[in-house]
């Protein structure tokens, strides 16, 4: 009887400690929280934080297709020649923008990656035929104190930009001067709020040397416009440029005046002429915009170029465009331009056209 009464105590018991450990297995445990995205107001609209962080990010960019005409003579070896060329381009470009507060000021990091269709492309008088390409077209890192900002890696450098852009960057645009467009660069910008602001760079001359050029420029800006200045002095080529830029703006209606000089056909400030390959000693470009509705503006241009003894090209080449920046819906851009340039005496002048579609993210 004994023995019975073990037995059965025995098994009561496994069964009990059985029962236990299945009555373990099953508890769930208490889920984490989730941590939801965060909106970053400090830097203004689009910017979230990256989540456990207090680092803040901001993504947009654009999706761009465009289609362009362009009339010079075309002599190519694999298809001959031919009065005219049409080709289209397709672009993704997005754009990262990070920034976090540090007790040095706001440490910002930028970048800009476009990546590129071409339903038609040249190897010098060769038509390759489409291509896709991967432009990085800007990666900087910048430190934003109270009144200026250190910047060091790969953009527009400072000739180019520092002054704005004449036609807010059309698909014909005029030439603004600087052949150094997303050079690798050093610069500091001086902004102490009051109108005034000035720059300072070392910018990557892209020679494969230690060649570095420099570039210094000053500006004054106003609710009715601005003046300014900057220049260049080309290391490699022992030459500087100057450019000088007046802009006012009167609504409905902006208007601005470049002028840019080169000591040197062969160096990389001043514009390039359209026909020669080199640098004009001097050039005009002049620009307006009308506002004619909410959703329409009337655009144009107007370029001089001076000779190039180098290049054999004398004085009477110029440029003029007309066209038009529609926005018919947020974040939607459609402009159509027309472009003629006049050669010396008639001779190679070209018609252009572009209908240039872009959608803003």
């Amino acid at each position: 009887m004994n023995i019975k009464s073990f037995l059965l105590g025995s098994a009561a018991a496994l069964v009990a400690v059985s029962g236990a450990r299945a009555a373990d297995a099953v508890v769930v445990a208490e889920p984490e929280p989730v941590e939801y995205v965060r909106v970053c107001d400090v830097y203004g609209a689009g910017f979230f934080y990256i989540p456990g962080t207090e680092t803040c990010l901001k993504i947009g960019g654009y999706v761009r297709y465009q289609m362009n005409y362009n009339n010079r003579d075309w002599t190519e070896t694999n298809v001959g020649p031919h009065s005219y060329r049409f080709w289209k381009l397709a672009r993704f470009a997005p754009t990262f923008d990070v920034r976090s507060g540090t007790e040095w000021g706001t440490l910002r990091a930028f970048a800009e990656v476009e990546f590129d269709w071409n339903s038609y492309t040249w190897d010098g008088a060769v038509g390759t035929g489409a291509a896709q390409s991967t432009n990085l077209y800007q990666a900087y890192i910048e430190l934003q104190t109270g009144t200026g900002s250190f910047l060091i890696g790969k953009t527009d450098n400072p000739f180019a930009r520092f002054l704005d852009y004449g036609d807010a960057a059309g698909p014909l645009e005029g030439d603004y001067g600087g052949q150094l467009f997303n050079s690798g660069e050093i610069s500091y910008t001086f902004n102490p709020g009051n109108g005034f602001s000035g720059v300072i760079a070392v910018v990557e001359a892209q020679t494969g040397l230690f060649q570095p050029n420099v570039e210094v420029g000053a500006k004054f800006s106003r609710d009715w416009g601005s003046f300014g200045a900057v220049v260049g002095y080309d290391g490699p080529n022992n030459a500087w440029g100057v450019k000088g830029v007046a802009r006012v703006a009167f609504d409905p209606v902006s208007l601005g005046v470049h002028v840019l000089y080169s000591s040197s056909e062969a160096g990389v400030y001043g514009a390039a002429h359209p026909f020669s390959g080199f640098t004009s000693r001097w050039s005009v470009l002049a620009h307006a915009s009308i506002k004619a509705t909410e959703k329409v503006s009337v655009l144009g241009h107007f370029q001089w170029f001076d000779r190039t003894l180098t290049g054999g090209v004398m004085p009477g080449t110029w440029r003029a465009m007309g066209g038009l920046s529609i926005d018919p819906v947020a974040d939607l851009n459609i402009r159509p331009e027309v472009r003629y340039t006049h050669g010396v005496g008639g001779n190679d002048s070209i018609w252009e056209g572009a209908l240039r579609i872009t959608r803003y993210f």
